[in-house]
């Protein structure tokens, strides 16, 4: 019964209290009441109060001095309240970066974040309920967090896992939906693989792995993972018999938009209006200098060609890829069959084409 007592007592706090939201003992006494049927008295109440401070519980109260009949004085204990587990600005911050994943269904990340508000003060819990977020997402995926708990125990029991991999396609009312990829047959193609690591970038998970018979780094999204099992028998390929100059991602650079193969040198030019872009996009791993052109700057990175090639036609009128010379080959002829499609002069009206 008394352990039943502390913790509706803890619960009353961690719910009902904050600085701002301070309660006596009397109040304290009554909602518990109110709450949970529980009647306590002043000298019970207390002792379960310190048995929770002594516990370690980040409990506060004030301290004021009462006069006696007989002369003497004694010291009170009120004004308790319960220090929130997470700041305003921590659960803030957790709440928008599970805005910020597009692969989380809303049912599943308004859940995990109703289980955050738990540790949060009451003035937290309102300024939660009074704003409003608006998510510019993607379809979610209904598996991602089943997929990662599975990739996570296969990676800790270093086993090889069995998936199928989707893609998007618009069904019967032009809604997108995933479908496995098929093989020529016209069966879903099952992939068994060895997993690494999973990385997050730009919101997404990425699981990051080799395929077989290949021995080589793999990059799927987990996001579009289904029917994912983990292979008992089968212990994942050690990472040291892995081929290539680079075996798992090592930076930003090398993660730039999760290109799987071997990385290049790449060096450019951009204009340094664009310096808070390339850290967001490079890192610390961006090494950068000032150009002799007036206002550039030098950029050289460790990235992938494709990936530095998407990333260069985003950037384009702010960047000049130096090297290597394959880039800048890639570059001209996609930027030369851009400006085909797009004609400076607009085509004759009286033409019949």
């Amino acid at each position: 019964m008394k352990g039943q007592l502390i913790f509706q007592l803890l619960t009353l706090l961690q719910e009902e209290t904050d600085e701002a939201h301070r309660m006596s003992q009397q109040a304290i006494s009554e909602r518990m009441q109110a709450r949970f049927g529980v009647k306590m008295n002043r000298r019970t109440l207390k002792t379960y109060l310190d048995e929770l401070a002594a516990a370690g519980y980040p409990l506060c109260s004030s301290k004021k001095t009462r006069n006696l009949p007989d002369g003497s004085t004694e010291i009170l204990q009120t004004d308790w309240y319960l220090e929130p587990q997470f700041e305003a600005s921590e659960l803030r911050l957790m709440t928008d970066l599970l805005a910020a994943m597009p692969a989380v269904p809303e049912t599943q990340r308004e859940a995990l974040i109703q289980k955050l508000m738990l540790h949060s003060s009451p003035m937290s819990r309102q300024a939660q309920s009074e704003q409003q977020m608006v998510y510019l997402h993607t379809p979610p995926a209904k598996q991602l967090l089943y997929s990662v708990e599975i990739l996570c125990e296969a990676i800790r029991r270093n086993r090889m896992v069995s998936f199928r991999y989707c893609t998007y396609q618009l069904d019967e009312n032009d809604q997108p939906v995933q479908m496995p990829r098929q093989r020529s047959t016209g069966d879903a193609r099952e992939y068994l693989v060895s997993p690494y690591e999973i990385a997050v970038s730009h919101g997404r998970y990425y699981l990051i792995c080799c395929k077989e018979p290949h021995r080589s780094v793999s990059h799927y999204r987990i996001d579009r993972i289904t029917d994912v099992h983990i292979i008992e028998q089968f212990e994942r390929l050690p990472v040291e018999e892995l081929s290539g100059k680079h075996t798992l991602p090592e930076n930003l650079a090398e993660q730039l938009y999760m290109y799987s193969g071997e990385t290049v040198t790449c060096e450019f030019l951009a204009d340094v209006r664009i310096l808070g872009d390339i850290l967001d996009w490079f890192g610390s791993s961006a090494e950068i200098s000032r150009a002799e052109q007036k206002d550039m700057l030098r950029v050289t990175v460790q990235v992938h060609p494709t990936a530095m090639q998407h990333w260069a036609l985003q950037y384009g009128q702010y960047v000049t890829v130096l090297s290597p010379d394959s880039l800048r080959s890639s570059l001209a002829e996609i930027i030369h069959a851009l400006a085909a499609r797009y004609p400076t002069e607009s085509p004759d009206e009286s033409d019949p084409a």
